[in-house]
């Protein structure tokens, strides 16, 4: 078989895996197809019980929250996080290099906030190119992309990889990412919670709003978004 042709049929197998989302959480994740990796992507809300904190205390843990930021990312486990810079519960994400949730979970607790509990962690599986994330020098200051989160919708329901609305909505995916739109984005793997993709767009709030009310599953009520600015380090996506 020519390597072309095993490229496309590879391509296609995976992006039918990230979008087929599961009945249940898998007991443990499977081996993700080559050159993609299963990570655990964390999404870190401010919970309704969180503990009120003094300015002075706060700045305090969110210096120690940062420098655990750091020290994940220089140990190479963490490969990419930020902040959502809006008031929605939704406060930040960490993107970790782990295919197995108690891992994720046990470098997630060694997060001074999260021990606080002034986050808590939500985790699902992420399968993403292994490329797509970057390590800039630590000196690189943050740049602001718009994340969208997309939730259940009210006509949310199960499909096998062929549903005619899967496949248009997968396209409709496949187009903004080839044409620079969208920078990185997906579907989770595990099926659990509320929450099922992740986008990150390299435009407005306003711009991203636009782009994805034409999604066929936003369209069809599969899906509701969640929209809100963001920022990472630059230099971590491309862009």
């Amino acid at each position: 078989m020519k390597p072309k042709k095993t490229f496309e049929i590879l391509a296609t197998i995976v992006a039918l895996t990230m979008a087929a989302v599961a009945q249940s959480a898998p007991e443990s994740a499977p081996a993700a197809p080559e050159h993609y990796f299963f990570y655990q992507l964390v999404l870190l809300r401010r919970p309704a019980n969180a503990p009120q904190l003094d300015p002075d205390a706060e700045k305090k843990l969110q210096d120690a929250h940062t420098a655990n930021i750091r020290k994940l990312t220089t140990q190479g486990k963490l490969v990419m996080a930020g902040p959502l810079l809006d008031d929605a519960a939704l406060r930040e994400i960490f993107v970790l290099k782990t295919q197995t949730e108690p891992e994720a979970e046990r470098w997630t607790r060694t997060d001074p906030a999260v021990k606080a509990n002034r986050l808590a962690p939500e985790y699902h599986i992420w399968i993403q190119p292994t490329n797509t994330f970057r390590t800039p020098p630590e000196s690189n200051p943050m740049e602001t992309y718009t994340l969208v989160l997309y939730r259940r919708g009210e006509k949310s329901q199960q499909h096998n990889g062929w549903d005619p609305i899967l496949q248009d909505h997968l396209a409709y995916l496949r187009s903004l990412r080839e044409s620079g739109k969208m920078v990185v984005g997906g579907p989770f793997r595990d099926g659990t919670g509320d929450s099922t993709h992740l986008l990150i767009f390299a435009a407005t709030p306003e711009e991203a709003s636009q782009i994805v009310a034409r999604d066929p599953f936003v369209l069809a009520g599969e899906v509701k978004p969640e929209v809100h600015p963001w920022s990472t380090q630059q230099g971590v996506l491309p862009k």
